[in-house]
């Protein structure tokens, strides 16, 4: 929940008094995840806003990182035109940046995947390509991929997913659902990774197919480059991630197929959970997610 009040009108008399070039534009409320709210400015320009005070060193940082971002993606991620100052109006500073086309990666109507695996894969090479020593800490201190943890939480969240299976698919996961399975070796390269691939943060143009953006950097660390190709599994099977990897053109480690198979199984299945106490209309896609992670 946010520490603050913002509406519309905060918004809009924020806009007039800090960035007059775009005053004049109808503001609206666009959307809220975990820590930040959006509003957008006219029908180009998006406003993002923190939601507690414990999420500014995270934006700050994310400030940082889009500078180094953008050398290595340009037009294909957003870049952070104004930088809002805190004020009586609102405590905290807020970024805004030009809003990128196209539409979520679930969303859209992919008419030829293959391509826009190839576009994902390059995209991915390049995010994967920035120099990891550029790249601030995360506010708490260094970051580290929670895998024994996520195992931990499937087994405890485990009882509320075993009713969601048919029986061929529980067959299958219920290793997993009792940590039978344990986390393979974090062995292999770190690089810089986005560290939150989702079919959200993957814009693809609704018409072409082509990708248009990745969005949301805020959760970008040093890791485990598998940790960006777990998400894909909203976009498309394992034989989708298979055609974003044969595009990929930076080095993995042998056991990469075994980590990436454990971690989308195990995280699967946690979001389905996630989404079974929060969000009941959303299991019906979880339950797709499960079932192309322990396709054979």
């Amino acid at each position: 929940m946010p520490d603050r009040d913002l509406d519309a009108a905060t918004v809009t008399l924020l806009v007039a008094e800090q960035f007059p070039g775009l005053a004049g534009g109808a503001v609206r409320w666009l959307g809220a995840g975990w820590d930040n709210e959006l509003f957008t400015v006219g029908s180009q320009w998006i406003l993002r806003f923190p939601k507690r005070s414990e999420r500014v060193p995270w934006l700050l940082r994310e400030v940082e990182i889009m500078t180094v971002v953008g050398e290595a993606m340009g037009a294909v991620v957003p870049r952070f035109d104004f930088i809002g100052e805190p004020s009586g109006r609102f405590p905290y500073p807020f970024v805004g940046y030009r809003r990128l086309p196209g539409v979520g990666a679930d969303r859209a109507r992919v008419a030829d995947p293959a391509c826009l695996a190839r576009e994902i894969g390059r995209a991915l090479s390049r995010i994967h390509g920035v120099d990891p020593a550029r790249i601030p800490g995360t506010p708490e201190g260094p970051a580290a991929e929670a895998w024994p943890s996520a195992r931990e939480r499937l087994i405890s969240v485990a009882g509320s997913v075993r009713p969601l299976l048919a029986n061929d698919l529980l067959e299958k996961a219920e290793p997993y659902l009792a940590g039978a399975i344990p986390e393979p070796a974090r062995e292999g390269p770190r690089c810089f990774i986005h560290n939150d691939i989702c079919p959200d943060h993957l814009l693809i143009d609704p018409d072409t197919g082509h990708l248009t953006g990745l969005i949301d950097f805020t959760d970008a660390m040093v890791g485990d480059p598998v940790g960006d190709f777990v998400g894909l599994i909203g976009v498309g099977d394992r034989a989708f991630i298979d055609q974003v990897l044969a595009s990929y053109d930076r080095p993995l480690v042998d056991s990469f197929a075994e980590k990436l198979s454990w971690q989308t199984r195990v995280l699967t299945l946690t979001w389905l959970a996630e989404a079974a106490a929060d969000d009941p209309d959303d299991v019906p896609k979880h339950l797709t997610w499960v079932g192309r992670a322990f396709e054979e």
